[in-house]
């Protein structure tokens, strides 16, 4: 813990910790000085010269957010010298800033105009020079009018720190501006849209489009949330003018949202939401009352019970939905219908890896968080997870900037290959490979340290799993695997394992186990990225519902519901779209074709709920109050931001529940604060038993490849994107389409004579498709990619797995012979 110091600001005795810097010192005191380059989060440069101050028996006017405090220190933050200087900075910024208040966005919240009010400023006193920059508004998501900027720099900051690095000040003196290189528009430029810049913005001249004509700031009511995308489950405000969201923020200005949670909120409140129940009459789906839709699935469900058993009937339910909602699903069909066929779409995005993990971590108490890959010193980052989780990536980059070694393990040339000390490009399919040629180098170099691991549990077929491993080409050189692993083997050193559990094999998933396991990095070692909003709530749930169930025994799971000759007859799908998001998924329309009963319940009218027999609408996360567990393994509390206009699921579950059962009885509310489940007993379903932890089995054996095979691999959008049914009803659309398409390499395009823009039909095995090639620098000859959790992609890949990689056949479609 830092040292105490201790000074005096404004008359008032201030202790903080060493390091702090005066504006930060005076800020704990409640005491505000003015500024407009600083920004909590980010590093100071002292430019813009408006939080000068005083201090004793130091000459001069001091920038506060450079100077660090030392004990006995004296500051005079408002005299009338301070003051003036101030009015002076603000002038000359207004000399060149056109006055705009009246039209402007920002006006009320805008920090130029609030600290010209609070000097007296009532109109410049230079020449006003308007720069007359053309407004930039050539995306969806941000208006650029850099005739408003003054040049703090924020903006380049923040993106530096933690966006796509695309900013910067170009030209020089007064013509000195913000822009991308060569001025590009966003992005051409690589933008990843996160809008940081707009939240650290003190001006008008960054703002999100969405909210152009909205309303002013203190129009605006700030209800708490969290994201309802990937599992990160970002904090965030929903700022809202009577029942309308109008643009999302943060705590702190420089704290981050990806695209999806600053922008992607349109779904929330979509005109095209089901908000009727729609019954199939005559082979249509036509609308119904809530009485008549619940009346008939309770009719329809007693009567294939009656007729064929309990079992006959199973429920599936999706990743994104809240703990509570999941919690009474599964109670639904074990203690309303009897049966324990109930599963998630979990399990066809690393469930077992995920469960095998968290027990031997020993729960989300030890699960690594974003700061501890912030503040790690060696990093190993294995597949796709910034593109799934994108949080992750400005801490990561922020450990690159703070000297982290870090290793990257993945096909894919790009931002990480550029902050990585090591990249070991192994060939899809073979990343478990390479974790084991990289422990056997690792356990080569532990020294004294070797005999702690040798008591592990499993210690000997590990060691036989490492030889085994040895000589099989991965594609990564031995000189490689050296250099990783004198990073890794510094065991003096903290690290953290940044995975894609649902973006990598379950070998890959334990092989990264027993390289921390190797090291002693057991807590806080590991952190378990997922797309899904919840996944890390949903089986839970399952585990938790079966443990307080009479009908305690495992049913069927995901996978063998839908697979073929499956005794189930009527099947239930809860805010899941298996047609489209389910790997195989021509073999899972298929068999959902040959069902006797399908119930959807969902936000859309997905290519599954047109399917339904019966469609009911679903309420959102913020039309509840519940919870999900995230990433980091903390339990995220949401709030009612709006209230809901249908029945929410506890009571549409408990009336379905009493038509099916002829009893009332059933109570479907569980409530999750802090960790436990009240009046439910313990809330893990997975519990750390002796001996623990242990080494995991890794299988060594790869598919042969030979040479000019295609290899078609999922890869996660730029912009993250799974739930496509939700991002199609928000202007998200303008993103999702950049990743469309079948990528080659140019290798492989050159040797199948395509260019950018041919159609193609694309085959495997299991599926076949079309599409339009988009050539890939970054990617090495041999792989192809398409986005992954789209139906086209899901269509050739096998049923039940859904990271590939799958051999595939590319022709040119006879629209281009």
């Amino acid at each position: 813990m830092a040292d105490s110091v201790t000074l005096i600001i404004d008359d008032r005795e201030v202790s903080v910790p060493e390091g702090t810097t005066v504006l930060q010192a005076a800020a704990a005191a409640g005491i505000t000085i003015p500024h407009l380059c600083y920004c909590p989060g980010l590093k100071g440069t002292g430019a813009c010269r408006l939080c000068l101050v005083e201090i004793e028996k130091v000459r001069g006017l001091i920038v506060s957010c450079m100077r660090k405090v030392s004990n006995g220190m004296v500051v005079h933050t408002n005299t009338e010298e301070i003051r003036e200087a101030r009015r002076f900075v603000i002038e000359l910024l207004l000399s060149r800033h056109p006055g705009l208040c009246l039209s402007c966005e920002k006006s009320g919240a805008c920090k130029l105009q609030q600290y010209a009010y609070e000097l007296g400023i009532e109109r410049p006193s230079f020449p006003v020079r308007d720069p007359g920059y053309p407004v930039e508004e050539d995306n969806p998501f941000i208006i650029r009018n850099y005739n408003l900027c003054i040049l703090c720099g924020r903006c380049v900051r923040v993106c530096r720190t933690q966006g796509s690095d695309i900013l910067d000040f170009m030209r020089r003196g007064i013509e000195t501006k913000v822009a991308t290189p060569l001025e590009k528009p966003l992005l051409e430029a690589g933008c990843d849209f996160c809008g940081s810049c707009v939240g650290v913005c003190p001006t008008g001249a960054l703002i999100e489009k969405q909210r152009r004509g909205k309303g002013r700031e203190w129009e605006f009511s700030k209800v708490e949330s969290y994201c309802g995308y990937c599992g990160s489950a970002c904090r965030l405000y929903l700022n809202l003018k009577r029942d309308e969201i109008v643009k999302v923020s943060t705590e702190a200005p420089a704290d981050y949202l990806c695209v999806r949670g600053r922008f992607g909120y349109g779904y929330l409140t979509s005109e095209a939401r089901l908000t009727t129940p729609l019954i199939r009459k005559n082979g249509e789906l036509a609308e119904a009352d809530w009485a008549e839709a619940l009346g008939l699935v309770g009719a329809r469900f007693r009567e294939l019970r009656e007729k064929y058993g309990p079992d006959a009937i199973g429920g599936i339910v999706g990743g994104t939905v809240t703990n509570e909602v999941a919690f009474a699903f599964y109670k639904f069909f074990r203690e309303g219908i009897g049966t324990a066929n109930v599963d998630s779409s979990v399990q066809y995005t690393g469930l077992t890896a995920l469960q095998q993990l968290d027990r031997m971590i020993g729960g989300p108490e030890a699960y690594a968080s974003l700061a501890d890959i912030e503040n790690a010193k060696v990093i190993l980052v294995i597949g796709d997870v910034w593109r799934r989780v994108p949080a992750v990536w400005g801490q990561i980059k922020r450990a690159a900037d703070n000297k982290a070694g870090i290793i990257y393990l993945g096909f894919y040339e790009g931002r990480l290959t550029r902050v990585a000390k090591v990249w070991l490009r192994a060939f899809p399919g073979t990343e478990h490979l390479v974790l084991q040629q990289l422990a056997g180098a690792v356990l080569a170099r532990l020294g004294e340290g070797r005999r702690e691991v040798e008591a592990l549990p499993n210690f000997g077929a590990f060691t036989a799993g490492l030889a085994a491993a040895e000589g099989i080409p991965a594609g990564v050189s031995p000189e490689e695997i050296a250099a990783a692993a004198e990073i890794w083997a510094d065991t003096r050193q903290k690290g953290v394992v940044v995975l894609a559990v649902d973006g990598v094999t379950e070998d890959t998933a334990r092989a990264a186990w027993n390289l921390n396991l190797l090291t002693g990095r057991t807590a806080k070692a590991l952190f378990l990225g997922h797309s899904l909003l919840n996944a890390h709530g949903i089986w839970r749930m399952g585990a938790l519902a079966a443990k307080n169930s009479a009908v305690e025994e495992r049913g069927l799971i995901t996978a063998a519901m839908l697979a073929a000759g499956s005794p189930l007859r009527g099947l239930y799908v809860l805010g899941e779209d298996p047609v489209a998001s389910f790997p195989g998924c021509g073999k899972v329309r298929a068999r959902l074709e040959q069902l006797e009963f399908l119930v959807v319940q969902d936000l859309f009218l997905t290519e599954t709920a047109r399917m339904a027999d019966v469609v009911l609408p679903l309420t959102t996360h913020i039309e509840t109050s519940g919870t999900v567990w995230n990433v980091e393994g903390k339990l995220c509390q949401g709030k009612q931001v709006l209230p809901a206009k249908i029945p929410l699921p506890g009571q549409v579950f408990a009336e379905l529940a009493s038509k099916i059962a002829l009893d009332s009885g059933y109570d479907f509310n569980i409530q999750l604060t802090g960790g436990t489940a009240a009046g439910a007993g313990d809330w893990k379903g997975y519990s750390c038993t002796a001996p623990c932890p242990e080494f995991l089995p890794v299988a060594v054996a790869v598919e042969e490849r030979q040479e000019g095979e295609l290899w078609l691999v999922p890869l996660a959008s730029r912009f993250g994107f799974y739930d496509h049914s939700r991002v199609a009803h928000t202007n998200l659309r303008y993103l999702s389409c950049r990743d469309d398409g079948i990528a080659l390499s140019p290798a492989d395009a050159e040797r199948l004579q395509l260019v950018e823009g041919t159609r193609v039909n694309i085959a495997s095995l299991y599926g076949a498709t079309a599409g339009v090639v988009r050539i890939d620098a970054a990617l090495m000859p041999g792989v192809v990619t398409m986005p992954a959790f789209a139906a086209q992609t899901n269509a050739l890949l096998a049923p039940g797995v859904a990271c590939g990689p799958v051999k595939v056949a590319i022709r040119k479609s006879q629209e281009e012979a």
